[in-house]
Parts: C-alpha cells; structure tokens; sequence
C-alpha cells in the first residue's frame, strides 16, 4: 500500500517566484502576473541592456527593468541592495547589475533613503566600471552626481584602480578615463602607492604624461619595453618582461605585427593571457602552429574548476569557442569546462 505517492500528494516546497494572479500576454493568450520582487528578478538575470527581444524593444525593456528597480528599491531597500550584488557577482550581469544600481540609487535618494552608496560600490567589480556607472548616469540624469554615487564609486576605486588596470582600461576610446572619474568623485588613495597612480593618471590625461614615479614600476617598466620593441620586437617573446610590464596580449601582437613568428609570439604571451582571452583566441593559436605542450598549459587552465568559476563565463562561450576552434584538440577540454 503506497503511503506517500497518494491522490493528495503534494510538494512541500515554494517557489521564491510569487504568482499574484492571472494576466494577458503580448499576443493575448492567458499568462501569469507576478509580484514585483519575481518580476524584477525574471527581468534582471535574462537582461542584456540595450538589446531587443522577440516580443519587447530594448528602450520598452530597459524602462520595464529600470522602474521595476526604482519600485523594489524604495519597498524593501534590503533585499534589493542583496539582489543587486549577486546579479553582479553571482549572476554575473554586469550592466543589468549598473543600471540597476544606478536607479535604485535613484530611487532611494528620492525617498530620502540610505544605502546607495553601498548599492553602488557593490556592483563595481571590474575597473572599467566606475566609468561604466558615470556615463550611463550622466547620459540620463546629467552632470549633476549625487554624493552616495561618487562615495560608492570612490570606494570601489580604492579596490579597482591598480598600475595593471590603468594600463589595459585607461584608453582614448573611454568617454571616462581613470582620470576623468578621480576629477569627478575624488577618492582618497586606499593602498600604498595608489596615491601616486591617482597623480600619473591625472597627469597623462592632460597632457603632462612625463616619467612615472618610481613607486609605479610596472608603468614605468611598461614605458621602457614599449621604446625598446619598437627598434628590436625579440623582448615581445619574454614571459617575464611582458609581465612585470603588464603588457595585454592586444599589446604585444600590435607593437610585434609581422616581425616576430606568431607560433613563439603566442607561446610567451599564453602564461600571461586572463581565461577569457585563451577561450576566445583558441582559433589564433591552431592557426599560428602553437606547440602541442603549449596547448596542453592552456587546456589544463581551462579544465581547472577554481579557474572557470572565477572567470565568470556564460555556458555559451564554451559551446561558440568550439564551434570557431578548428582543431578537436580543445574539444574534450572545453567540454569538461562546461561540464
């Protein structure tokens, strides 16, 4: 006689997805209407800002996303500066994670509440970012910056701005250079050093990019190596000179063009390469020639979980390095990275 699998069974559990009732769909057929907490969560771990959908324009979507945040914010200011982190860090969506901040920031200030500075600092994980949340609130709301945006973007500075960063981030294609962000929030060095990084920045934005200071070595050792590659490119194919350079693989390709073999360019820069570089650029290395044991270093940091669940990638980026890579010596690598 069965004693749990009867007529009245039910499951125990609940969904955190709150049903209020019934609703309408885009093309009139019966749905379900949600409380604005599981709305706003459906909405935000599916959004790529400024991208349409089948049934929805992007400017319909991001105004649905953005007042659904400014909703939640002012309702439970808790659970949505929790939300908001773990879009960011958990979920991995970085601008539906900014925008989000951005306007419960909004939101919050107009209600008189705290919390948006660590709303803010919360969301900025990458040092690109703190320019990221300045464009998109000076693009919408104006020049005008609100304390608790320039304090959160000013703590996580103090995490973010580092020699490494100022080289790979701080370009001419920025609207908001690393310096164009100090002169703004004004934020106050957190590390040793990062005093005199504040300082170079300033001073290569406008225009008096003289020596760095010697606490800034690998900026300077990055000044150094730039100079000597561009007479003699051989220094490109030492690991440890392109690292305590902080040289990008972007760097090194285009001061080398077509002076240097791409198999032996490849081979120094691997070591150097963040995992989202080598699972984008598996194709360059079979084209190159790259050596079967240099291939095997760069499957063995694929396949190393510690290393996936850093590197913050989406399922799909496995499946389409696969698909672009031609030869299968990743294909075993990358399936067990996705696994």
């Amino acid at each position: 006689m069965a004693k749990f699998n009867t007529a009245t069974a039910k499951p125990a559990g609940t969904s955190p997805i709150t049903s209020t009732g019934s609703a309408v769909t885009h093309e009139g057929a019966v749905g379900v209407a949600r409380d604005a907490k599981s709305e706003l969560f459906l909405l935000a771990v599916a959004n790529m800002v400024g991208e349409p959908t089948f049934y929805e324009g992007a400017s319909g979507r991001d105004s649905r996303y953005a007042e659904l945040v400014r909703q939640v914010a002012v309702a439970d200011p808790a659970w949505t500066t929790g939300f908001l982190g773990w879009l960011r860090s958990g979920a991995n969506m970085r601008s539906a994670s900014l925008v989000g901040a951005a306007e419960a920031t909004r939101a919050l200030l107009a209600a008189k509440l705290p919390g948006g500075r660590q709303l803010v600092a919360s969301v900025l994980q990458r040092a690109d970012e703190p320019g990221e949340m300045l464009a998109y609130w000076t693009g919408r709301y104006g020049r005008a910056i609100p304390k608790p945006v320039k304090r959160g973007i000013g703590d996580a500075i103090g995490r973010l701005y580092t020699e490494y960063a100022l080289l790979k981030y701080d370009t001419a294609s920025k609207g908001f250079r690393f310096a164009d962000v100090l002169d703004l929030v004004h934020p106050s060095p957190a590390a040793p050093g990062q005093g005199e990084l504040f300082k170079h920045a300033l001073d290569r934005r406008h225009g008096r990019d003289g020596e760095a200071p010697e606490a800034l070595a690998m900026v300077r050792n990055n000044a150094v190596l730039r100079a000597h590659v561009a007479d003699d490119p051989t220094d490109l194919l030492n690991t440890d000179l392109l690292k305590a350079a902080g040289f990008t693989w972007e760097d090194a390709l285009s001061l080398a063009g077509d002076r240097l073999d791409k198999a032996r360019l490849w081979s120094a820069l691997i070591p150097t390469m963040g995992y989202a570089a080598l699972l984008r650029n598996l194709r360059n290395f079979d084209q190159a020639g790259v050596p079967d044991e240099v291939a095997e270093q760069v499957a063995k940091r694929l396949t190393d979980p510690e290393q996936v669940a850093r590197s913050r990638q989406f399922p799909f980026r496995f499946l389409a390095a696969y698909r672009a890579a031609p030869s299968l010596r990743w294909g075993h690598a990358l399936d067990k990275a996705l696994t």
